[in-house]
């Protein structure tokens, strides 16, 4: 009995538990995508710096703006000056808008099961942008999800955006 107890043990202690499969790295390559979100993107917005809200942006980038057209970096470049010229106190709130979680970044998936993956470069962001209109002074807010892909040089090659502008847009009527 005495043998079969401490086979039992052994048994137990050199089993691992399960993986979920996701490497230190992956992690670590997924934290520097979402920091370089954070000091690129929103930062940039805040300062109303176009320069650095597109500085993590691939020169070869392919961006679908939430109306769905397709374009690269010099539509991107106009649109993201658009805002910085209309608009001014930009904030980000992460996850608002997103129920169950304060979470505003993924990546990678457990479903569908057969493609399950965990994708550090693939990063999706949830929040709630609020910015004031420059001319009108009527602060507007758009809850948002954006699906940004990076390449090995860390910079986003693919983004997808989606949300409703509406309430921006109205921040115009006088």
């Amino acid at each position: 009995m005495k043998k079969i107890a401490i086979l039992l043990i052994i048994l137990f202690a050199s089993c691992e538990a399960p993986s979920n499969g996701v490497s230190e790295a992956d992690v670590n390559t997924f934290e520097k995508n979402v920091q370089t979100i954070k000091d690129s993107w929103i930062k940039g917005y805040q300062e109303e710096n176009a320069e650095k809200v597109l500085s993590f942006m691939a020169d070869s980038i392919q961006w679908t703006s939430a109306a769905g057209d397709v374009s690269g970096k010099e539509s991107l470049s106009e649109a993201v000056q658009y805002w910085i010229d209309n608009f001014e106190d930009f904030s980000f709130t992460e996850a608002e808008g997103l129920d169950g979680t304060d979470v505003g970044y993924w990546g990678g998936n457990t479903y569908p099961v057969e493609q399950a993956m965990s994708g550090p470069n693939n990063v999706r962001m949830y929040g709630t942008w609020r910015a004031t209109n420059s001319k009108t002074g009527k602060t507007g807010a758009i809850k948002s999800y954006v699906v940004l892909n990076f390449n090995s040089d860390g910079q986003v090659h693919t983004a997808t955006e989606y949300g409703d502008y509406g309430s921006m847009m109205s921040t115009f009527d006088e």
